[in-house]
């Protein structure tokens, strides 16, 4: 079987920032998964689809999270301006248990890497799935990222999030100890395979962790896609520099 086609049967993890990218107002949370999956399968991917939402749940309303968990969505509570870095450390943990040709995507409005919208994915189809009465049986989880905590109903998980012990964990927790470095422990360079010798190639840059050494050019294109070229890979490579511009020269 081709890289390509395992990819099409392989599972898809799916991590949705759901403060840049909220739910459009007037639609039902209970589209969000079935149009997903419609909108995959339209592309030839069939593969199981896992897919967990990230944002301050205290600002989501419970109907929004009753429709996400009842349709298998997990949903992820994070203090609001570490939500990102949140994100960032389950992506990478899962990416290094998860080689290709599992799939990775990304639903923030700060990677411009999708061509779907919002309004055109949920208005696709017919009816919001139907959730059966009697309860939720295969409903989602929720997480507590700040608490390390976890459980399977709405309600334990809004009086969690209303406890002391909650409060206290996200007032003396700063955002950025919550990001692992766990790139730190891939510190290999993979040679490439023939199936991905000549893909598409993203990197992100973090320029205040890893600025330019003084006395060095800024020119540093040329160098990455070398270093790229010398592990047999050859394709387009597009780089983009994240750091507060202002304090750049």
């Amino acid at each position: 079987m081709s890289g390509n086609a395992a990819a099409k049967t392989a599972k898809i993890e799916m991590w949705w920032d759901m403060k840049d990218c909220p739910i459009p107002e007037g639609y039902d949370a209970r589209r969000v998964r079935p149009r997903i999956e419609r909108a995959f399968n339209k592309l030839g991917y069939t593969g199981p689809v896992s897919i967990t939402a990230y944002g301050d749940q205290n600002q989501t309303p419970c109907h929004v999270l009753r429709g996400l968990s009842s349709t298998g969505v997990a949903v992820a509570h994070t203090k609001s301006d570490s939500t990102r870095s949140v994100m960032y450390q389950d992506m990478v943990e899962w990416r290094g248990q998860n080689p290709p040709p599992a799939t990775m995507m990304i639903i923030s409005d700060q990677v411009e890497l999708a061509n779907w919208r919002w309004e055109q994915l949920l208005e696709e189809g017919g009816a919001p799935l139907l959730v059966a009465a009697g309860g939720l049986s295969s409903a989602a989880m929720f997480y507590c990222k700040s608490c390390n905590f976890d459980c399977q109903s709405l309600k334990t998980s809004r009086n969690h999030f209303s406890s002391y012990k909650h409060g206290l964990e996200e007032a003396i927790k700063p955002p950025d100890t919550q990001l692992l470095c766990v790139t730190k422990t891939w510190a290999r360079n993979y040679p490439a395979t023939p199936e991905h010798a000549t893909a598409k190639i993203l990197v992100l840059w973090n320029v205040n962790d890893c600025p330019i050494p003084e006395g060095y050019d800024a020119r540093v294109r040329p160098s990455i896609e070398r270093a790229f070229k010398e592990l047999g890979y050859s394709g387009p490579v597009s780089i983009t520099a994240y750091a507060n511009q202002k304090t750049n020269p």
